[in-house]
């Protein structure tokens, strides 16, 4: 692709985040969307609604080059999860907790936004992996890919930054087995990032499931665009296996009791946490 296009897209999609920031944490504080932080604060949820606008402008200028498909399915990945996060955040309780507590509900009889959200999860990673892939083994392992990533990121939105840092982290890896072409699907948000994540630091906001759908599922994205199935199958292994351990094991402790990422998650945050034994998340 035209680096030109990559120069329009980063700066669109700084304009149009530079934009929306402020004035979507103005409305949903005005309306009092709080939810208590890990430390207790109050800051505000679901502003992962503000990353959703230079996506769907930043992402514009490649519609040039003739990726008119993919550009149609990942507004569809955009907008579907953000809908779905953001009423989640201002509806759900926030009773049911991860896959399983979601699925407990559904195989009751009940049924949770978060419930709600699982499915139209479940429903575009099956939609998009047929479209590129069809009904074959590489359909499922997409598939699979595609829903873990989303609630990997929701794992790790438990500490200001944290699933931001882990996300930028996915990126590098992702693009390191998949096909540089195709980066055009990362610009947008990664520079979006760069304009929000100062007020997450301070303990303004935090991304919410709104953020947290809409980040992972543009990794599972990429991975169902790019990614070969060979080291799909490892993604998707080694993202259940982190699933698995999350349901047994505090994220939080385990990244706490390793000094290199017990760093890198403290790294520019307001407050560290404290060495206790105590633990919120």
């Amino acid at each position: 692709m035209d680096i030109i296009e990559h120069i329009l897209s980063i700066g669109i999609s700084g304009i149009t985040a530079r934009y929306f920031v402020p004035r979507i944490y103005k409305i949903l504080s005005a309306n009092s969307k709080y939810v208590s932080n890990y430390n207790g604060r109050p800051v505000v949820t679901g502003m992962g609604l503000a990353l959703m606008f230079p996506c769907l402008f930043g992402t514009v200028p490649f519609l040039l080059h003739g990726v008119k498909l993919d550009y149609l399915a990942f507004l569809t990945v955009v907008v579907t999860l953000v809908v779905f996060g953001v009423i989640d955040d201002l509806l759900g309780d926030g009773k049911a907790k991860g896959i399983r507590g979601h699925v407990k509900i559904i195989l009751k009889g009940g049924l949770s936004t978060g419930g709600i959200k699982l499915i139209t999860a479940v429903f575009l990673g099956m939609l998009l992996s047929y479209y590129y892939y069809s009904f074959t083994m590489q359909w499922l392992i997409y598939t699979l890919v595609f829903l873990l990533f989303i609630n990997f990121i929701n794992l790790m939105d438990l500490r200001p930054g944290r699933a931001i840092k882990v996300f930028l982290f996915s990126v590098v890896m992702l693009a390191l087995t998949g096909r540089l072409n195709n980066i055009w699907i990362f610009l947008s948000i990664i520079t979006a990032t760069l304009f929000y994540i100062k007020g997450e630091m301070r303990e303004q906001y935090m991304l919410g499931d709104t953020g947290a759908n809409l980040l992972g599922g543009i990794l599972g994205f990429y991975a169902i665009r790019t990614v070969p199935p060979a080291s799909a199958f490892i993604i998707a292994s080694i993202l259940l296996l982190i699933q698995i351990a999350a349901e047994y094991y505090s994220i939080s402790k385990i990244i706490r009791a390793i000094p290199f990422l017990r760093y890198i998650d403290e790294l520019w945050r307001m407050e560290k946490d404290a060495d206790t034994g105590m633990d919120r998340a």
